[in-house]
């Protein structure tokens, strides 16, 4: 059973690597040279030194709300997909394999609210899912359906033309996994204030949908190991469910834990506590309400518990996790808007504390990306501005 690559495939919001060089195409706008990084400070953790160093150039300032990261052109490197918001076209950058990213000049739909980057036609390269929202300009109200691009293997794309009937709705973000057991990426997008939608692929990158509302707040893992890919459930007002897979894209209910504090928010799942079983983080809070951030650990069935942790409360906040100190363990870097962003360093058995690192620049609630983008072997950081900034990339300095 087939869930989105790992590690050196392809990314959108979590970690990953390569290496390689990429032609200059005349006149391409180039951005993110490997700079002489402006200083941060540099903190210790128990494992080594937390040492994220802010580039000395931006990307570009469009309303960016999530960075797609993926090898597109077939050089062995990340590249980037940016989701832009509003009247914004949302744009391809092809990285050099240094970190120096190129915009290619292609221009994707706009009103792009999140990506997602996956082999979705089974020819073995990354092709890109973007989600659309509805937006009011000018007392108009617009609206774009969900956009599906096809890679012809070398990074150029082209819009495969379907509609999955969702013009009307807002979309917030996309997961692909294989939902089915039919070896291809479904896609679960989901919708602000509606139910989520799960839409099937025939294999070829065509997508129909399923008939069926999914729960909102949905999140995909193997949370009981089985091998096929559940959803982790966080419901505004409600609290968290866990909805197992019988493994051919049946879901029944196996675990809840009430939690009516919740408000708007997001989910990010991985090992924190190396038991190898999927845990989660969970950010509580919007602009007026903010809430601590939870962790909740697995008991390799698919039955979480409150670690009684409490990160600091966030507006709108968003959450990477990846090993920024070289201790094997990953670390949790924690955004709020309106605020610097903060790291916080795993033990190792996912107990967190602050690592004391001081961000500058802007604060962004959408889509920190932990990512080798230089190919050095660490995990650098790509974070999102939306309407605070402009695409930052903070390099790692531990080696």
């Amino acid at each position: 059973m087939r869930s989105v690559p790992g590690p050196g495939a392809f990314l959108a919001g979590a970690a990953l690597l390569a290496l390689a060089a990429l032609p200059t195409a005349a006149g391409c706008a180039h951005a993110q040279a490997r700079p002489s990084p402006a200083p941060s400070r540099a903190a210790r953790s128990s494992g080594g030194t937390i040492a994220l160093e802010k580039g000395t150039r931006s990307l570009e300032y469009r309303n960016t709300v999530q960075i797609g990261l993926g090898d597109l052109d077939g050089d062995g490197d990340l590249d980037a997909v940016f989701s832009n918001m509003g009247a914004n076209d949302s744009r391809i950058w092809l990285n050099d394999g240094t970190g120096r990213f190129v915009d290619s000049r292609q221009i994707l739909t706009q009103q792009g609210h999140g990506v997602a980057l996956a082999d979705l036609d089974g020819d073995g390269d990354a092709d890109i899912f973007i989600p659309c929202a509805s937006y009011g300009a000018g007392g108009v109200e617009h609206y774009r359906p969900s956009r599906i691009y096809f890679n012809d293997g070398r990074g150029r794309f082209t819009d495969s033309g379907q509609h999955l009937g969702d013009s009307a709705s807002s979309g917030n973000s996309v997961h692909l996994f294989d939902a089915d057991g039919d070896g291809d990426l479904d896609a679960l997008v989901v919708y602000y204030q509606q139910p989520d939608r799960l839409y099937l692929n025939d294999g070829r990158g065509h997508f129909t949908d399923s008939g069926r509302d999914m729960p909102e707040g949905a999140n995909p893992g193997d949370l009981d190991g089985d091998g096929d890919t559940d959803l982790f459930v966080r419901e505004e007002g409600r609290g968290y469910r866990v909805l197992l897979n019988n493994g051919s894209g049946t879901f029944r209910e196996h675990w809840a834990l009430a939690d009516t504090s919740l408000r708007y928010g997001f989910v990010v799942l991985g090992d924190v506590d190396g038991d190898g079983d999927v845990d989660a983080v969970v950010t509580n809070g919007d602009r007026q309400v903010q809430r601590p951030t939870r962790i909740l650990l697995n008991d390799r069935t698919g039955r979480f518990t409150d670690s009684g942790q409490s990160l600091p409360a966030v507006k709108v906040g968003r959450v990477a996790l990846g090993d920024l100190d070289g201790d094997g363990a990953p670390d949790l870097v924690l955004t709020s808007r309106g605020e610097p962003f903060r790291v916080w360093v795993n033990d190792g058995r996912g107990r967190f504390s602050e690592s004391g690192f001081v961000a500058t620049g802007n604060a962004s609630p959408f889509g920190p990306v932990l990512a080798d983008l230089d190919g050095d072997g660490d995990l650098d950081l790509i974070i999102a501005g939306f309407a605070d900034g402009p695409v930052e990339i903070w390099w790692n300095r531990r080696r």
